[in-house]
């Protein structure tokens, strides 16, 4: 299993567009894969960018957000505003990528709302993405081509690294979807320590099953528990919870009951977490614009504390004020005591 990241970096240096030609061109075996992981650099640091210093009151309202590439910066800054959000656990966020406007998606959302940030790579993207924005970008090329996961904070960022939840490589030997994302990397969580609480923030395979993602919190916990203790903590993000839609449960059932359908709740309650006063009832994905609607909506987003409290969870929908679209997944919030 891959090592934790922990080299950090104010600026992520990026592979170049040869460099990235090549390894679509070439061999796509696992060890091609191995070498690339542990050769370019944006995939052995973390790029860390530090608040104004300031102190970290007694309650915050922590954000997750699967903000699908956020495409739509200032909108998306809109709406985490509203929400109140004073550190924000972000998913699928781009860097250099041509359907999210080449922006350093994680930096200028941070800049906008004043707050510092922690990225890391999950994929370095060797194509254009999926279907969809295939068809809008396929002759345009990505600057950069990153594409990860990260935490935002209006407070310092302290012992920042990122756990990788797998070997990776699955999505450069055979692209699981079949739908022509081709991908160096794997599934990985952000983590850093604010005000001593550490906060996680993390992205399950979408391409799996309910064991599947029972594995990735078991691997996951682990890491925390080795790299920072079993001290507080807040877990956020798209944990993939597929399998409460397959069963048609509702919100509050999903909410008494998730180890019935996706063990991964076991895990997380063995090891002392609780979500019930995390987390809203309601569903957390939307309808994207341009793609087939799958009904009925699902409950991939979720808060998991342990060792401070939360409470007034709720749910915003990712859409601005004009009524726009941002995001297949809503955002959620909890007010956490520390």
């Amino acid at each position: 299993m891959r090592d934790p990241v922990r080299q950090i970096t104010p600026s992520l240096p990026t592979p170049s567009q040869e460099a990235r030609k090549e390894a679509a061109s070439g061999s796509r075996s696992l060890q091609t894969h191995a070498n690339l992981l542990s050769s370019w650099d944006c995939l052995t640091h973390v790029e860390v960018q530090q608040p104004a210093p300031s102190d970290v009151p007694a309650t915050v309202t922590v954000a997750a957000w699967n903000i699908e590439r956020c495409k739509r910066v200032p909108e998306s800054a809109d709406v985490l505003r509203q929400s109140g959000a004073d550190i924000v656990l972000a998913t699928e966020m781009d860097l250099g990528m041509a359907r999210s406007g080449q922006h350093h998606t994680t930096r200028d959302l941070a800049e906008a709302l004043g707050m510092g940030h922690a990225f890391g790579v999950e994929f370095v993207e060797l194509g254009t993405g999926d279907p969809y924005e295939t068809s809008l970008f396929a002759e345009m090329p990505n600057d950069h081509g990153l594409h990860g996961n990260a935490i935002l904070s209006r407070y310092p960022l302290e012992n920042v690294s990122l756990l990788p939840l797998d070997d990776g490589g699955r999505w450069f030997t055979d692209s699981p979807k079949n739908d022509g994302q081709f991908r160096i990397g794997g599934r990985m969580a952000m983590a850093a320590q604010i005000g001593g609480v550490t906060f996680v923030s993390v992205h399950y395979e979408s391409v799996s099953d309910a064991q599947g993602r029972a594995d990735q919190t078991r691997r996951m916990l682990d890491l925390i528990q080795a790299e920072y203790g079993h001290g507080p903590c807040v877990i956020g993000g798209d944990l993939n919870t597929a399998a409460f839609s397959d069963r048609r449960m509702s919100g509050a059932e999903i909410l008494a009951n998730p180890a019935s359908s996706e063990p991964s709740f076991t895990a997380f309650h063995d090891a002392g977490f609780v979500w019930q006063s995390a987390n809203a009832p309601g569903m957390t994905t939307r309808a994207a614009p341009g793609r087939p609607v799958r009904y009925p909506l699902k409950k991939l987003d979720w808060l998991f504390v342990r060792g401070v409290s939360a409470s007034d969870p709720a749910i915003f929908p990712a859409v601005c004020e004009r009524g726009d679209y941002l995001s297949d997944h809503e955002p959620i919030t909890a007010k956490v005591a520390l």
